[in-house]
């Protein structure tokens, strides 16, 4: 209580400050919807509440807007958003401690029981021993063939299914785009035909297969159950419609094509066999129920009263203007009392603002001080079910990984840290080693060692810790200031003001900057190709230097400058050009050369391989919910009348007394915008959910939260509900899988222990004086 009142004032003290600042610099700016909005000290309160929350739902600031709402981007949204996080969070604790969620169904312990551990590191020749009591020998075989069990034949036809199924919903997708109907059609021959083969050996050997066989049960019996169990179903539905349109040509099927190609995406579906992901959901449902019923309860319930608190507020609001919604009965003059004409209309954006965001923010103030109370109580509270979703999946995930190495956690090294590859053991073996000597003798030796302390320091032996001389210090500090100097100079010089300012033709200042910097890294980066045989970091290495991330990061850093001028002087480039401009975007990678002050990116590959197991399952149901709902809204929402636009020429529907309505066909009143463009060529256009590519795109962006469309057909709602109760917290486990292994790696690395510090030249190693 007492954390959340001190950081509740602070929250409310940051409101107030930032919108009775932005109300200054933005009252009177030239943009007419942007100085509506900030007219009044309220108005603006109302819009920073949203920037405050981390939402953004208008850009056209001033100068000194921009300035202000990126602080409270980069600073202040934190800080506000810790009430909430704290309401959120103590709900929770008081939910999970109240409530006993214990595994206690084997499929949530990840005991062998389960399905999912059908595969793990006993059971292969468990089951290929049990089948052998299950079918005939050709039933057996087809069996372990179409599970890539008995032969290296087996395991590559199983590959290769996973490969087909990636490479044909892709192609799937690609020929949604007009024009592009039947590109690699070919392939898909030759896909169905894989899948058909596949899908018959699965039938035959259905029979020896101990999910639908038991011992001395009737081989028929077990076939039949097969047939109708879930993956079949899911690889009738993907070869069907194909062969469909091959043996009905110009009948339905033709009409319907769009859409019943759609059904080549339930291929993706089909690798939930070999990787368990939407399958599990059950088992998290099952080991989060008792808390899932009370959090959801109390979340249904606070959706309930918000979303009749908007629809009070909002079904009269005739003075607040939106955009056309002829789906929903007006094609002109419309308000927001359009959008909220019944309590389900408004339980669905009720459901999206719950999420965090706001893409509608024209309300009353009623409804303002009703979107005030979600942001700052609901929200957290509301949340707190899809995060008891996510950390339960990931639960069951890791028991499953866990049960499969023996329960036991994966082993590592002696010494090591999950996720740790050949260049960790190879780095650990050489502790205490010396360098190798040179073979040009002891005096470049002596370069080397010298080089190698002014460039990476020594290792106390004592301590531990990374110590630098005065001169080293200074150098590092040099490289440093360089290096954040060159990446201002790439933005600075993005600015036309800037550019012209300097001069912006060739040898101007930046010009000059640009090659002193390049002169500086590649002497540093010879310097360092020079010490690698003594630099323990290189594994004493010149080749693992240049060809590992700070050797790569270090060449991208000033090659980029040298084929340019390279080019340039060869006469093949000019100067001025948009094509000289590439090159000297690269600058900007130099901003990676900070990780020789600062472990982050170098120690990507350790998470990844520390999260793989998780990674596995967890993304491949991020795959399937990105692009089964993609798919979903684009078959619902590719004609939705909402996002057409025609020509000012075109009426905007028939019938009626007002100007907008007459006895011609109008863009509102056609089923599709491809029927609209046939009767009124090239003058009727579709925004959104043109083809699944850009419905992917949208669906994107639903998934991190964004709602940057919201006027949706029935079907499209339901849809989107579906993403606010659950799949964006489905979605969001693989990146939040990462965030949690990038902590832990970074952590393992002991950063504590490998503070660097300088010492006077002269001093001895381990008798060196530290210095801050």
């Amino acid at each position: 209580m007492d954390v959340f009142a001190v950081t509740g004032f602070t929250a409310f003290i940051l409101w107030v400050f930032f919108g009775a600042i932005l109300y200054y610099t933005e009252r009177d700016n030239p943009d007419p919807e942007m100085a509506s909005y900030y007219n009044t000290v309220p108005n603006a309160m109302w819009v920073t509440l949203l920037n405050l929350s981390g939402e953004s739902p208008l850009c056209q600031y001033s100068i000194w807007g921009k300035v202000v709402t990126g602080i409270i981007g980069l600073f202040a949204s934190g800080v506000f958003g810790i009430p909430i996080g704290v309401l959120g969070s103590g709900f929770e604790e008081i939910v999970v401690e109240s409530t006993d969620d214990t595994p206690d169904d084997e499929a949530a312990t990840g005991t062998p029981n389960s399905d999912v551990l059908a595969l793990s590191k006993d059971d292969e020749n468990g089951l290929e021993e049990e089948t052998h009591h299950r079918g005939n020998y050709i039933q057996r075989v087809c069996y372990q063939f179409v599970n890539g069990q008995g032969s290296k034949m087996a395991m590559n036809f199983e590959i290769s299914i996973y490969v087909l199924i990636l490479i044909t919903v892709t192609v799937g997708i690609f020929q949604t785009v007009e024009g592009h109907e039947n590109s690699f059609h070919q392939l898909e021959w030759i896909a169905v035909t894989v899948f058909t083969i596949e899908y018959l050996l699965r039938t035959i050997g259905a029979p020896a297969d101990p999910e639908f066989r038991s011992i001395g049960s009737n081989p028929v019996v077990a076939t039949v159950r097969y047939l109708f169990s879930f993956y079949s179903v899911v690889d009738l539905l993907a070869i069907v419609p194909f062969y469909l349109a091959v043996i009905m040509p110009g009948s339905w099927v033709d009409d319907h094509d769009e859409y019943l190609r759609m059904f080549r995406l339930l291929r993706l579906i089909k690798l939930d066999k070999y990787i368990p992901s939407i399958t599990l959901i059950d088992d998290v449902i099952r080991l989060k129920r008792r808390s899932l019923l009370i959090t959801g309860f109390a979340a249904g319930t606070m959706w309930i009263i918000f979303a009749s608190l908007l629809y009070l507020g909002e079904h009269e609001d005739t003075s607040n203007e939106i955009d056309p919604v002829p789906s929903y009965g007006c094609a002109s003059d419309c308000t927001m009392s359009d959008r909220f004409q019944s309590y389900f209309d408004s339980l669905i954006y009720t459901g999206i603002h719950l999420t965090g965001d706001y893409p509608i923010i024209t309300y009353d103030s009623f409804s303002r001080v009703v979107c005030f109370i979600m942001v700052i109580a609901a929200v957290g509270v509301v949340s707190v079910p899809s995060g008891l979703i996510a950390s339960g999946f990931a639960e069951i995930v890791q028991s499953k990984m866990k049960a499969k190495h023996g329960g036991e956690e994966p082993i590592t090294m002696a010494g090591g840290d999950a996720g740790d590859d050949w260049y960790e053991f190879r780095y650990r073996e050489l502790e205490g080693q010396e360098p190798p000597p040179s073979r040009f003798g002891p005096k470049v030796d002596t370069w080397q060692n010298a080089v190698n302390i002014f460039l990476n320091g020594q290792e106390d032996p004592v301590t531990g810790k990374t110590i630098h001389t005065n001169k080293s210090f200074v150098g590092r500090v040099f490289i440093f200031t360089v290096i954040i100097t060159n990446v201002l100079a790439v933005i600075f010089e993005s600015i036309p003001e800037v550019d012209k300012a300097v001069g912006n033709q060739a040898g101007n200042f930046f010009d000059v900057f640009e090659m002193w910097s390049v002169l500086i890294f590649a002497s540093e980066y010879l310097m360092r190709l020079f010490c690698a045989p003594k630099n323990r970091g290189a594994l004493f290495s010149t080749w693992v230097y240049a060809t590992t991330f700070f050797g790569i990061v270090d060449l991208l850093s000033t090659a980029p400058w040298f084929v340019e001028e390279a080019l340039i002087y060869s006469g093949h480039l000019d100067s001025s050009g948009d094509s000289a401009k590439i090159f000297r975007i690269f600058r900007i990678f130099r901003i990676l050369q900070l990780e020789d002050f600062m472990v982050a990116f170098s120690k990507l590959d350790n998470v990844f391989r520390a999260s793989k197991d998780v990674l596995k399952a967890t993304g491949l149901m991020a795959l399937i919910i990105w692009v089964g709902c993609g798919a979903l809204f684009f078959i619902f929402e590719e004609n939705n009348p909402n996002w057409r636009s025609c020509d000012s020429s075109i009426p905007l529907m028939t019938g009626g007394d007002d100007s907008n309505y007459t006895d011609a066909p109008g863009c509102y009143d056609f089923e599709s915008t491809r029927a609209c463009n046939e009767f009124y060529p090239g003058m009727c256009d579709q925004a959104v959910f043109t083809n699944v590519p850009n419905a992917l795109y949208f669906t994107a962006v639903f998934l991190v939260g964004e709602w940057g469309v919201v006027d949706f057909t029935w079907p499209g709602r339901l849809i989107c509900l579906f993403l606010c109760v659950a799949g964006i917290a489905l979605y969001a486990i693989p990146v939040g899988t990462l965030f949690d292994s990038f902590g832990a790696v970074l952590g393992m690395g002991g950063d504590d222990d490998e503070e660097e510090e300088h010492v006077e030249d002269g001093c001895e190693l381990g008798e060196a004086t530290t210095t801050s």
